[in-house]
Formats: structure tokens, C-alpha cells, sequence
């Protein structure tokens, strides 16, 4: 009986690529709850690089959304264009169309499991 009340917990590992290494990086695992509202469960950010792998621990078995931001100015502050359009450079897991307004979760959700995770980005 104590087995099912312990959640699964499993660790991803986010590979993100990007040809213009300038400010920082933001990646975060967010669920349906928070995705796309800059609340996310799980983030990290650091300077960015041409390359860099994002390791999160203890996450949650169960259905996320990756996002990811380069903030080319370092402020920390999301630029947008009219509409609410992120005017930095992202990338969402599964490149979710966002035709018309912004992507559904159930487009970038990627499945966690208990173990190991693996994604990979590439950011402009």
C-alpha cells in the first residue's frame, strides 16, 4: 500500500542547441497548470552556449511541456511582439504549431517517465 502512494519520479535531461550563444537561457518543465504562464514547476537559466545540457531531478512521472527562451539582452524580461508573440528566440517541445494564437499543451506535451528522459532543442 505505501508503493502507491509514492509517485514516480524519473530525471530529463534537456539538450538545447543554438547558433547565436548571446544572454542567457531558460528552460522550463512546466505542467498543463502553468504551461505558457511563466510560472513553470521546474526552471533553470544560465549563460547561454552554443551548446548545454539542463538536467532536472525528481520530476514527477506524467505528461510536461518543455519551454525554452533565449534572452538575448540578459534582463530576464520576455519581449513581445502585438498579440502577446514572444519577440526573443523559443522553442517548445514537439514544435507545436502555433497558427492563430499560442500552442495547445496537449500539442508540446512529452511524457516523463520514472528513470531517464531525454529532449533535444534547438533554439534560433
Amino acid at each position: 500500500m505505501l508503493f502507491s502512494l509514492i509517485a514516480a519520479l524519473g530525471s530529463v535531461s534537456v539538450s538545447v542547441s543554438t547558433p547565436n550563444p548571446e544572454g542567457d537561457m531558460y528552460v522550463s518543465i512546466c505542467s498543463e497548470d502553468t504551461f505558457l504562464s511563466g510560472r513553470c514547476e521546474h526552471g533553470q537559466r544560465r549563460a547561454a552556449s552554443a551548446e548545454d545540457v539542463f538536467v532536472f531531478e525528481d520530476i514527477p512521472a506524467g505528461d510536461w511541456a518543455i519551454q525554452v527562451w533565449r534572452d538575448p539582452e540578459g534582463d530576464g524580461e520576455m519581449r513581445t511582439m502585438a498579440f502577446g508573440i514572444p519577440a526573443e528566440p523559443v522553442t517548445i517541445s514537439n514544435d507545436p504549431p502555433m497558427n492563430f494564437g499560442p500552442p495547445r499543451f496537449s500539442d508540446a506535451a512529452v511524457t516523463i517517465t520514472e528513470g531517464e528522459t531525454e529532449i533535444a532543442l534547438s533554439i534560433r
